[in-house]
């Protein structure tokens, strides 16, 4: 149990595998003037919550993190998800922490605030794993690529979750825009990691449903800014042109 009268020690880690899908090496793409990895860790850094690492399976990254001031750790390349990754991370530094943040390398802006009300999440103990959600847009309802998190908001905007999908179920006024944070307590991660992949997280390729499938407690909290993630070259041009007009 966190005591909730001391601050929490919190390490950020950044799981950063070099490969991808729908834009090559995108880690690795120019983000204003720096690879859009080093973009992220120093944001990370700035928000001077707690310790920032990033954890690679790529030389080239590790090297590029080094060069940058940024610490960085080699992984194994065979990890099949990035929280397996932040584990083994997590495993090998020799320090203790209360809560291990889990941030997408490819969100190079985000706002404090979601990491403060996501932290803020852990006064309750009862909670296993927080994220954050936002509005969802017309146009996000019938996007594949735009997770959706059901969940019931009570008055200060939080509330567990009850479902993670691709696809807008047939009746629901709760759904949300889910952004790609998650926050775990240690011992919580360890259990995680142990556990076999969930039907659902296996046909819906959504990790999280690993936890809801096995009665792990994700509570949200809604925030009002979305980190836009790049994952085409279209996202990564519009965050280019954000920060040349400093639009943020």
């Amino acid at each position: 149990m966190i005591n909730k009268n001391k601050k929490k020690r919190i390490v950020i880690i950044i799981p950063a595998r070099l490969k991808s899908i729908r834009l090559e090496k995108k880690l690795l793409r120019d983000v204003n003037g720096l690879p859009m990895i080093v973009r992220v860790a120093q944001s990370a850094k700035e928000l001077k919550l707690g310790r920032v690492i990033v954890g690679t399976d790529s030389s080239e990254i590790f090297n590029i993190c080094e060069k940058n001031n940024i610490e960085s750790m080699m992984t194994k390349s065979e990890h099949n998800s990035g929280t397996d990754r932040i584990n083994e991370v997590y495993s090998n530094i020799e320090e203790d922490f209360d809560l291990i943040v889990n941030l997408q390398g490819d969100l190079p802006v985000f706002r404090k605030e979601l990491f403060e009300k996501t932290i803020k999440l852990f006064l309750d103990d009862s909670v296993d794993i927080g994220s954050a959600v936002c509005d969802l847009k017309d146009e996000e309802i019938l996007d594949r690529n735009i997770v959706k998190a059901e969940v019931l908001l009570d008055k200060s905007n939080s509330g567990f979750a009850i479902d993670f999908v691709r696809s807008p179920p047939q009746q629901s006024n709760n759904l949300y825009h889910h952004i790609g944070i998650y926050i775990y307590r240690p011992k919580i991660l360890k259990k995680f990691i142990k556990l076999p992949q969930s039907i659902n997280e296996k046909e819906r390729s959504l990790e999280q449903m690993r936890a809801m499938d096995n009665n792990l407690k994700i509570k949200l909290v809604k925030v009002s800014h979305n980190p836009p993630s790049v994952d085409t070259i279209e996202d990564l041009t519009k965050i280019r042109l954000h920060f040349k007009k400093n639009d943020f």
